[in-house]
């Protein structure tokens, strides 16, 4: 049995539950609206988003939109389904950065829920997904939303 270390995200009304080893690395401002990033070494990396949605705002039309921002950046092959995340049913979104010139597909999964004007997101990749997935989902799970800062959109 592995051990998990949690990573609150206090301003942002999160904890992160990474399993031991594993480090967090700053956000890139380039990529959007990143919380934190975490690996866990070499093909092993997560990273958390939240952003402000309007009130009513559901999971699956949040993923819908990040499914159509992916799309314009070259990513396909999507497909949503149901899943555990933070406390709860999320939406999850797969795809495919198809990398040319490499040596096979890096499928991504992004997991998302909404709580208030907030959403939040987890995303993952691997060109290994099958052996990575399981531990992609336990984080999902393990995921979970506080009271302290979750209702600020921005943090």
């Amino acid at each position: 049995m592995s051990t998990w270390q949690a990573i609150p995200l206090v301003p942002y009304g999160a904890v992160l539950h990474l399993p031991a080893g594993w480090e967090t690395v700053p956000p890139r401002p380039d990529n959007g609206p990143e919380i934190v990033r975490a690996t866990g070494g070499h093909g092993r990396m997560l990273i958390v988003f939240k952003f402000p949605v309007a009130l009513g705002t559901g999971a699956a039309q949040v993923a819908a939109g990040a499914q159509e921002r992916l799309a314009a950046h070259g990513f396909d092959d999507f497909s949503t389904s149901d899943a555990d995340f933070a406390g709860g049913t999320g939406v999850a979104l797969d795809f495919v950065n198809p990398r040319p010139g490499s040596a096979g597909p890096y499928r991504s999964r992004e997991y998302f829920t909404v709580r208030g004007p907030a959403a939040f997101a987890l995303g993952a990749g691997s060109s290994n997904w099958a052996d990575y997935r399981p531990l992609v989902e336990e984080v999902a799970r393990r995921f979970e939303l506080t009271d302290d800062g979750g209702a600020a959109a921005g943090g």
